[in-house]
């Protein structure tokens, strides 16, 4: 009975589209991949560190804009998956969890790689589904199964979670024919639905006499929609999108730079703040709403919405493209508003940062300039991120795990985004610390080809430096910054990627030439 399940499973999985996985090693959860394994439709990558295979798991999820999943064996293996699920659940990415487990009966009871499973990764999971793989019938195994996949991506979008219990023997019938059965029914993909945004919903909710408007994008999932919602908008309302909204080709230019680099005019403050997606990068943005805090209204579909602006927002459920068309439609304009906040981007300038911050902007500002088959760019958190969010301006698509903002993942993401698609070329830039934390992401079966890692090695987590308050404790820095002396060269020979080590900064054109030579790892030294 259990390989039939197991195979089931399988079967149903693939009727839902969830053929990328990222799987790491393990006798508890070894029956379930070989069922994947004996289906022969499913792509399966080998992470043998758990948080790198489940940050994996979520780099398909964001390429594919559609859940990928993750496969991990019984025990303490589970709970390294957490930081990716919460990841996954704050950027509201879909991502299916699937993780072996061992009978109830042996809980507690001194068994090997057993503890409690069950709801492991609440309160940050959208649901939570428990499968006894040798007794449940198959009619209750597809509505579970399907239950789990249609939760992560409506009407919220996110993580769930299934736990399969398994007894022993597990092993037995592996060699027998794949089970086919077919499913009841097919895997129905449900959307949200929102009622259409109306002249009266606009004027109710922004009467006419408004002359101050400014609307800001936060970290967004790709949407075609709202870019052309963004491109007329934008010529009648201030529109700032932050470096992580898929939509910053639109609005005012290098506004983060300008109001890091210069004190607010008070003539900027809107007296209506509309905001769409989620978190927002910029810290000096937050300290001018936190302080004048205008009113706020937060357009979204569905989900739980944060204030992170200490503004207690409005929260309207609309589709955000729709709203903000009928916000340009039936709005008034206010030419000199949006004049004042198009000139703030020519204050834009560098020169508060100091020449080691200077020449790491300047080398990210040449890797976003790239022009050339524009790669997708994905970047680290702490300074790296905040670096690109400066320079505010490129061809490429920019990804950053801001759900969270941990270091705990950003290289592991990236590689399984760049698996999920090899023919996409990927750039990830980011710190020495991130780097050395999530160095097991290179520890797979088959690195991706279309993946180059630029580090920038500066001897430490520098963010510590811009924040204010840390440098003023010497003592505290060895504990909080993580001051270090490594060269890479080695650990990348170890996971078997090429390397080259530069100093910074570099010419354009020799930033080019060795972006385009087949070297995996660039470690750009700037301390």
């Amino acid at each position: 009975m259990l390989r039939e399940n197991l195979d089931f499973i399988a079967t149903l999985f693939y009727e839902a589209g969830i053929t990328q996985w990222a799987v790491s090693p393990g006798s508890r959860n070894a029956p379930i991949v070989a069922s994947f394994l004996r289906h022969g439709q499913f792509t399966l990558h080998s992470f043998p560190d758990e948080r790198a295979a489940a940050f994996a798991a979520l780099g398909m999820s964001l390429e594919n804009q559609y859940p990928a999943g993750v496969i991990c064996t019984s025990g303490t293996a589970a709970i390294n998956l957490y930081p990716a699920v919460c990841e996954a659940f704050y950027q509201r990415t879909p991502l299916i969890v699937l993780t072996a487990d061992r009978p109830a009966n042996l809980i507690d009871q001194w068994d090997g790689q057993t503890i409690h499973q069950q709801n492991l990764f609440q309160p940050h999971c959208l649901d939570f589904f428990q499968i006894e793989g040798h007794s449940i019938d198959q009619i209750s195994l597809e509505k579970t199964i399907y239950a789990a996949v249609e939760t992560s991506l409506f009407p919220k979008t996110g993580p769930t979670h299934i736990n399969i219990s398994l007894e022993d023997p597990i092993y037995q019938g592996l060699s027998d024919p794949f089970h086919s059965i077919e499913p009841s029914q097919p895997f129905i993909f449900k959307h949200n639905t929102q009622k259409p945004v109306t002249p009266e919903i606009i004027l109710e909710t922004i009467p006419q006499t408004t002359s101050k408007i400014l609307v800001l994008v936060g970290q967004h999932h790709p949407s075609q929609s709202l870019s052309e919602a963004l491109s007329l908008l934008q010529h009648k309302i201030p529109v700032l999108t932050d470096i992580c909204s898929h939509q910053i080709e639109f609005g005012i230019q290098n506004w983060d730079l300008a109001l890091s680099s210069n004190d607010f005019p008070e003539n900027l403050v809107p007296e209506i703040l509309v905001t769409i997606g989620m978190a927002t990068i910029s810290k000096p943005l937050k300290t001018i709403l936190r302080k004048y805090k205008p009113k706020h209204i937060h357009v979204c579909e569905s989900g739980t919405v944060g204030d992170p602006f200490q503004t207690n927002p409005t929260i309207l459920y609309h589709h955000d493209a729709d709203f903000l068309t009928a916000l340009y439609l039936h709005s008034a304009e206010n030419t000199d508003y949006l004049t004042l906040w198009g000139n703030l981007g020519y204050l834009a300038n560098t020169s508060k940062l100091s020449s080691n911050y200077l020449s790491e902007y300047l080398l990210v500002k040449t890797i976003m300039d790239l022009d050339e088959d524009s790669p997708v760019l994905h970047f680290g958190n702490s300074m790296s991120i905040r670096y690109a969010s400066w320079v505010g301006q490129s061809k490429s698509e920019i990804y950053c795990n801001r759900g969270t903002s941990g270091i705990d993942g950003s290289l592991s993401t990236a590689v399984g985004f760049a698996l999920a698609n090899p023919d996409k070329q990927n750039i990830c830039i980011l710190g020495d610390i991130s780097f050395l934390y999530d160095s097991n992401a290179m520890w797979t079966n088959h690195f991706p080809q279309n993946l180059k890692i630029i580090v920038i090695n500066n001897g430490g987590g520098q963010i510590f430096s811009w924040i204010n308050g840390p440098s003023g404790e010497p003592k505290l820095i060895p504990f909080i910054e993580t001051p270090q002396s490594y060269q890479f060269a080695d650990l990348c020979k170890f996971f078997q990627l090429s390397h080259i080590a530069m100093k910074n900064p570099l010419s354009a054109d020799k930033l080019k030439k060795i972006i385009n030579s087949n070297v995996q790892c660039i470690e750009f030294i700037s301390k």
